[in-house]
């Protein structure tokens, strides 16, 4: 959706911008004390996949719960992380017009926000191993 931030974007808290149902809206970084609480609420969902991704047919009805939770509940859960992010924009406006694609390509950018720290570890272990 938008060209990668650079180091002194990522710094200034810059925003990011997206674009949904055909408008332009800017999203800010959440300071640590609400990403932090947002991350976890990200981690548990998450953690609930694996519970889901070996049901098969041979239970009807575990099959369904999964496709329901899968299909129906988790992008529901999405979209309320998504506006609890990006927590200025007007839900409702955007939930008329918007479709799940552009959400989701929204979303892939909150998630670039909210573990910028993620990598840190990373690439201190690449600097250590060169």
């Amino acid at each position: 959706m938008s060209a990668k931030r650079t180091e002194e974007q990522k710094v200034f808290k810059a925003t990011v911008k997206v674009k949904l149902g055909g408008e332009q809206y800017e999203i800010a970084p959440l300071v640590i004390r609400d990403s932090r609480e947002w991350r976890a609420k990200f981690v548990e969902l998450l953690g609930a996949y694996p519970t889901y991704v070996n049901v098969s047919t041979d239970d009807p009805e575990k099959f369904k719960e999964a496709l329901e939770a899968l299909l129906v509940a988790s992008p529901d859960t999405v979209l309320d992380l998504f506006f609890e992010y990006a927590k200025d924009l007007p839900r409702e406006t955007i939930e008329t017009t918007t479709t799940d694609a552009e959400i989701s390509d929204a979303f892939k950018e909150i998630i670039a926000f909210a573990f910028p720290l993620a990598q840190s570890p990373l690439e201190a272990m690449g600097k250590i191993t060169q």
